[in-house]
């Protein structure tokens, strides 16, 4: 997991930081197609309690997946680039933290 996690956090920085920083706005292109790799990291975590948690606890944080992929799916049906940027930035970004490394350089 922790290596699909460092591929997704590219992904999210080449779409979030190529637009923030070198305007490009292929946005939804890029990441429709990453949507099978954010499908299959996302799923995951909607696979059972792997970590053991409360179980509010787990229900707080399926629900949230589901809610950033809903969000995702909005971003992508409505071509909405802010949305989009959104979701991966400040909603999936957090999911993949989970397993990034405190010491990892950010790429």
């Amino acid at each position: 997991m922790e290596e699909k996690a460092r591929k997704l956090w590219v992904v999210i920085d080449t779409i979030c930081g190529g637009y923030h920083m070198y305007k490009d706005e292929k946005v939804i292109e890029k990441a429709k197609k990453a949507a099978g790799q954010i499908q299959e990291y996302c799923k995951f975590f909607l696979q059972g309690n792997i970590f053991g948690m409360e179980e509010k606890e787990y229900q707080e944080l399926c629900n949230y997946v589901i809610r950033t992929l809903e969000d995702f799916i909005q971003a992508a049906e409505q071509e909405d680039t802010v949305l989009m940027l959104d979701t991966l930035d400040y909603g999936l970004r957090e999911l993949v933290d989970i397993y990034r490394e405190d010491n990892e350089a950010i790429a």
